[in-house]
């Protein structure tokens, strides 16, 4: 009895590890997501560094945000516009009209 607990309690122990490895392996998967979109933006936009860091955390937040809605993309088709709006909106505040004016032609005209 006592070795099945044991085993059980392993068990428990690898499967809470397993978890948190696959969490942040999607903190390192949107980390990546939202540098590789900022530093895009940066080379089309001619961007400074500021807007560069403010760019990554706005990327950064809608990158988190949905994928928690990934798993029902259809359903969550609603939330799924909220947050790309509210990027746009964020984008909006950091880029100047031209850059913002660009980034709508070149990067939204593909969604």
């Amino acid at each position: 009895m006592m070795k099945k607990l044991i085993t059980l309690c392993f068990f428990a122990l690898s499967l809470l590890f397993s978890t948190q490895g696959m969490d942040a392996q999607n903190i390192k998967e949107i980390n990546g997501f939202a540098s590789e979109k900022a530093k895009e933006i940066r080379k089309v936009l001619k961007i400074n560094n500021d807007q560069l860091e403010e760019v990554y955390q706005a990327y950064k937040e809608f990158q988190t945000n949905y994928v928690k809605l990934s798993d029902d993309l259809d359903g969550n088709q609603k939330q799924i516009e909220k947050l790309n709006t509210h990027l746009d909106t964020t984008l909006k505040n950091i880029l100047n009209e031209e850059q913002f004016d660009k980034y709508l032609t070149i990067f939204r005209s593909e969604d």
